[in-house]
């Protein structure tokens, strides 16, 4: 009896254990949520593949999970054509469930959002025209659901925005105007969802270059807007900006002034003087008042910009570059042509800094692969950039050579190598050491201490 018991309480174990597939999905979501996403899509392949070995006890459900997580992680990775192919499984997977559930008398999963995620990867993927009758369906299913389904004005959206990346504007404004036509039948014309609408109208007719429609529409949002969130919520900056944006490019530039100067202000009231998003918007009224030739005006506005971007995105930021630029501009403009050259010598100088990065960090991938040849040739281009741009004493420059060394060394290119260190060792001297590689880095490359074809490139450079 008591062999029977143990037989007996092994088996509920066993059957109680989560099976490979679980085991693999639920860390593959785990991973995800916490964006740990190499690990997330290494568990998640792993799922799929289980679901090729039937076991009735697998949910149907969980599989269509795996599915749409899996999707989901391919287009942030920018694997679209991998997130097609999984949302149309997904979808195909909850129609065959809908109409087992319609045989047995239950209510069908709902398709509908698996078919926005299979629109929205066809769109990612640039197969828009394949999305339209994909989304068509949505609010077929919506429409067939209630009259009055709230998702309706959403599928309009969706195939409003979808004619307008097609170039077909009259069927985007048809498809627009029916999700503000719902919406307003269903909540009333001062609703914050109408506001939404008008603000697709607004920028449909921009693409169509019928600024006069567009200005009513932005109107029509702002006046809602204000209504419902008052005057000085930062809702309502975006609307704010665009118009701004709209007047500018008429040149109607005493209108577009005010927009952006109370888009500004509500900025700096929420989120105080020195946040990236303020910087922006003294970016575009910086733009606007040199744009209308108010230099003056223009000149601080650039300054704080440059201010704040420098605080909070570092002084290599191109972000930084584009606010020395609007900068020296306002001094070339003022003929102060002196500080116009220092502002474009400092952006001219952030920009191929980033250039050497990128080409540098290029030939260590290389160099890792074995394909010493092309990691020569980017070296050599980024030592190149450097020495013209940056200086041949440039940090940048130099953490370049010393790479470039260790390279040459694992190429057995030891008299090219000898040549690299003599320039390095020439150098030396004149370098703040906290912000170099050491030279006797290139020896311990040398006796295989470090490098090599097998080893990892260098971290790759923050940019």
């Amino acid at each position: 009896m008591r062999l029977i018991s143990i037989f007996i309480l092994a088996t509920a174990l066993f059957a109680q254990s989560p099976s490979t597939f679980e085991t693999h999905l639920a860390a593959g979501q785990a991973a995800m949520a916490q964006s740990r996403y190499s690990e997330a899509d290494a568990e998640l392949h792993a799922a799929v593949a289980e679901t090729a070995t039937p076991d009735p006890n697998r949910s149907p459900a969980r599989v269509v999970d795996t599915y749409s997580t899996l999707c989901d992680l391919d287009l942030m990775l920018g694997r679209f054509d991998e997130a097609i192919t999984l949302a149309f499984k997904a979808s195909a997977a909850v129609e065959e469930m809908g109409n087992q559930a319609k045989l047995a008398g239950q209510t069908p999963p709902e398709l509908t959002p698996h078919l926005a995620r299979l629109a929205g990867a066809y769109r990612f993927a640039g197969k828009t025209p394949l999305a339209v009758p994909v989304l068509q369906r949505m609010l077929s299913i919506d429409l067939a659901a209630a009259p009055d389904n709230p998702n309706i004005s959403s599928d309009y959206d969706k195939i409003g925005s979808a004619y307008m990346e097609l170039g077909q504007m009259e069927d985007s404004r048809i498809a627009y105007e029916k999700a503000l036509n719902t919406r307003i039948g269903r909540l009333g014309p001062d609703h914050l969802d109408v506001a939404t609408s008008w603000v697709n109208l607004g920028v449909l007719e921009v693409a169509n270059t019928t600024l006069s429609a567009a200005q009513k529409d932005f109107e029509s949002a702002l006046a809602i807007s204000e209504k419902q969130l008052g005057a000085e919520s930062y809702a309502l900056t975006g609307i704010l900006d665009r118009l701004g944006e709209l007047f500018s490019k008429e040149q109607r530039f005493s209108q577009a002034e005010p927009m952006f100067q109370r888009s500004l202000a509500i900025r700096e009231k929420t989120l105080g003087p020195r946040h990236f998003d303020v910087a922006q918007a003294l970016d575009d009224l910086g733009s606007v008042y040199y744009m209308d030739k108010k230099f003056a005006e223009a000149e601080p506005v650039f300054q704080r910009e440059l201010q704040i971007w420098t605080a909070t995105q570092g002084e290599a930021s191109p972000l930084v570059a584009q606010a020395l630029d609007n900068l020296g501009s306002v001094y070339a403009a003022q003929k102060r042509l002196t500080d116009a050259e220092v502002c474009f010598k400092k952006a001219l100088a952030i920009r191929e800094a980033r250039d050497i990065d990128s080409l540098s960090n290029l030939a260590q991938i290389y160099e890792s692969t074995g394909d010493l040849k092309r990691s020569d040739d980017y070296f050599q281009r980024a030592i190149l950039i450097g020495d013209k741009g940056l200086g041949s004493d440039h940090p940048e420059v130099v953490t370049t050579m010393d790479e470039y060394a260790k390279m040459l060394h694992a190429a057995g290119r030891l008299v090219d190598a000898k040549k690299m260190e003599a320039r390095l060792k020439d150098l030396k001297d004149r370098l703040n050491p906290q912000v170099t590689s050491s030279v006797a880095g290139v020896a311990m490359a040398a006796s295989g201490a470090t490098g090599g074809t097998g080893s990892l490139p260098a971290p790759v450079r923050k940019q």
